[in-house]
């Protein structure tokens, strides 16, 4: 297992070392165009946002090449249930600067979704393969490559396991994983490739990254850019970046396995599943979107920061806020600022493919360097959903009956298309609160109609929106925009979606095992109202099976409340928020839920980097990520001994809209009973209170 987590390291290094140089200059090709740095968490995002420099930024609206991108495919009638509804939506939204923009929003990522499904089609049929240890043609090259690791980490892929071997596997993996990042963090200062001179974290925060990333999180309680060294960035959080979305895939075609399976005990080998998903699959993509940011910007270089002379110089206030050079509250002009550079855009593009979303800079995408251009912008935002969406499908291959993939995406993408209507149209509108009777202006002139409020004024309301409702869909966690700056309707939506445990999409592979947790218990809610024996896929689903599929599924929800509840009581959680009332409780429940639904992204009023925040929500990611695993695996082995039999006349199909419909009934009633109340305290008394 030590050996793997070197093997890993070794391709996250390499892989940067493949782009590194191609944008050492890149990185320095700055542009005088003002633009907004929303979010700017750190020193180097400071300087960024008080400098109003992007560096290759387009200042055009980043939503548009989303549009570009799939409108072909939505034309052509391929953009499914989820793009049809969006594009309905879209185009009955009504007149006026904001309608016209929430509307093209809508469209736009009708046409993603699209892009998304058409891409994930031939991409589920290559996975199933490569998973399987089919014969493909990318083992043509990569086949030596593969037997080369499985003799390295002493592993034979034909040593297949049972549900308790695999299950202490993944767990020694994730385990060890974390204690080798968390001793690499400590210890940064005295190690090399730390051009900056960073210091090594304290005992808490690093306990805290290193088990965000270990288990797929990336919440992260300090700032990448002036916290962390070019080696943890490359041989620690990148590396992990790889790992853990390849658990969490090997994971759901344990599960996958145990449900299609003709029976045994076996339910596939961990090591062997994770080298593949690394190997075929993470790698390649995230080496290809590397390239693509650094043709468009993004820095991959081991040079150390560069200090840049403004354009334009601007000053600050005596409170440290950005203002004009000649105001008068200014009390320093500030005439340059510090461009951190570094091996970007390696990190990037896997964060955004492996759902884990922790950036280089603390400003995450919302920054000028790791989110550049409109085409960055809009194949970041499609990147996150590539993997889950593709997952889905692998259900239907796995089974021989590309039917029920279809059924569990049809689900998904109800979801999807409820969540990303809502949040534009919440944030396309504003507030009364906002709009301040007609003293703030709202409207589309020269800027993007609505909440502009931590916004990055390059990428605007809609793309913003949409990209939030993606990455809270999915357990990736990356912004564009501060959730902080969210309308109060706005913020509903992400915690909503964290608080259903992540199935719209979800995690890679932890998504689809949420999903067929929610599947197992829906077939067995419909089939005991009909009298029928309760059965999935072929499988007698029984006592052991509800309670490990109940476990699988509850589980995130109780993390998620002990978690705000560890908060609210302790003296220093209480502490930790930025504001009081309504507000302060929904920065630390969206700090709670992102933490057990090891999302990530995290409202901006609260101190991460305190210490009962870093303990409470490490603690709260290790059982948010292991519980509901666990429980899959005992799930995936119980329905792997069951031998498959024939559906009888009064089975429930499973393929079926009814099934879809129930399913979706299943997932809203049980994620509206764990999280309402909690909701009523927070974001739901903050919109009250707007109108």
């Amino acid at each position: 297992m030590m050996a793997l987590t070197a093997a890993g390291a070794a391709l996250g290094s390499s892989m940067a070392a493949v782009a590194a140089g191609a944008g050492s200059v890149a990185s320095c090709a700055l542009g005088a165009g003002p633009a907004a740095a929303a979010g700017a968490a750190s020193a180097g995002s400071v300087g960024l946002a008080v400098s109003g420099v992007a560096v290759n930024a387009g200042l055009g609206a980043a939503a548009g090449a989303a549009g570009t991108a799939g409108a072909g495919l939505a034309a052509s009638g391929a953009a499914g249930t989820a793009s049809s509804a969006l594009a309905a939506t879209g185009a009955g939204v009504g007149a006026g600067a904001w309608g016209a923009d929430a509307g093209l929003a809508l469209v736009e990522a009708a046409a993603g979704v699209a892009l998304l499904v058409a891409l994930a089609v031939p991409l589920s049929a290559y996975l199933v393969n490569v998973m399987e240890g089919r014969r493909t043609a990318a083992a043509r090259v990569l086949g030596p490559v593969e037997r080369a690791a499985f003799r390295l980490v002493r592993v034979s892929p034909d040593d297949a396991m049972d549900w308790r071997r695999f299950l202490v596997a993944a767990l020694a993996l994730t385990l060890i994983g974390a204690a080798a990042l968390m001793a690499l963090l400590m210890g940064q200062g005295a190690l090399p490739l730390n051009p900056e001179g960073v210091a090594g974290l304290p005992l808490a925060t690093a306990f805290n990254v290193a088990v965000s990333f270990a288990t797929n999180t990336d919440w992260q309680a300090v700032a990448g850019e002036s916290s962390l060294s070019y080696l943890s960035q490359m041989a620690g959080l990148a590396v992990q970046n790889f790992v853990s979305p390849a658990i969490g895939i090997a994971v759901a075609f344990a599960l996958m396995r145990g449900l299609t399976g003709a029976g045994g005990s076996a339910v596939g080998n961990l090591f062997a599943d994770v080298i593949r998903a690394i190997l075929y699959l993470l790698l390649p993509l995230a080496l290809i979107g590397a390239l693509v940011g650094v043709a468009e910007g993004t820095p991959q270089t081991l040079e150390g920061y560069q200090t840049v002379q403004l354009v334009e110089p601007v000053a600050v206030d005596a409170d440290g806020n950005v203002v004009d050079a000649d105001d008068p509250a200014a009390v320093e002009e500030v005439t340059s600022a510090v461009v951190p550079l570094g091996p970007q855009a390696s990190q990037v593009s896997i964060k955004q493919l492996g759902t884990n979303g922790g950036g280089f800079n603390g400003a995450n995408s919302a920054s000028a360097l790791e989110n550049p251009t409109p085409l960055t912008n809009a194949l970041q935002c499609l990147a996150i959903l590539l993997i889950p969406l593709t997952l889905v499908l692998c259900l239907g291959r796995m089974a021989n009956d590309r039917r029920q993939g279809r059924a569990l995406m049809a689900a998904v993408l109800v979801l999807l298309a409820v969540a990303v209507a809502a949040i534009v149209l919440a944030e396309a509108q504003a507030t009364p609160q906002l709009a301040q009777g007609g003293a703030v202006y709202l409207g589309g002139e020269g800027q993007s109609a609505g909440n502009m409020e931590g916004k990055e004024t390059r990428i605007g309301v809609g793309a913003s929106a949409v990209w939030a409702a993606f990455t809270t869909a999915a357990s990736n966690g990356s912004v564009n925009a501060t959730m902080e700056g969210l309308t109060p309707g706005g913020a509903l939506v992400p915690l909503t979606l964290m608080g259903l445990g992540e199935v719209v999409g979800g995690g890679a592979g932890t998504g689809l095992v949420g999903l067929l947790g929610f599947a197992v218990l829906t077939v067995f809610i419909a089939s005991l109202m009909v009298g029928r024996t309760p059965e999935y896929l072929g499988k007698k689903i029984g006592p052991v099976e509800m309670r490990m599929a109940v476990l699988t599924v509850v589980s995130p929800a109780l993390v998620i409340l002990a978690g705000a509840a560890a908060l609210c009581l302790l003296p220093g959680g209480a502490a930790a928020v930025g504001e009081r009332g309504a507000a302060g409780f929904s920065e630390l429940l969206y700090g709670a839920v992102s933490a057990g639904a090891n999302n990530g992204s995290a409202m901006g009023g609260l101190d991460a980097n305190a210490t009962v925040v870093n303990v409470v929500l490490g603690l709260e990611m290790l059982a948010g990520r292991l519980l509901p695993m666990a429980a899959a695996l005992a799930l995936a082995g119980s329905l792997a001994a069951r031998e498959s039999v024939s559906a009888g006349a009064g089975t429930l199909s499973t393929a079926s809209p009814l099934f879809v419909f129930l399913l979706l009934v299943i997932i809203v009633l049980v994620g509206a009973l764990t999280l309402l109340p909690a909701l009523a305290l927070g974001p739901a008394a903050e919109l009250l209170a707007a109108y």
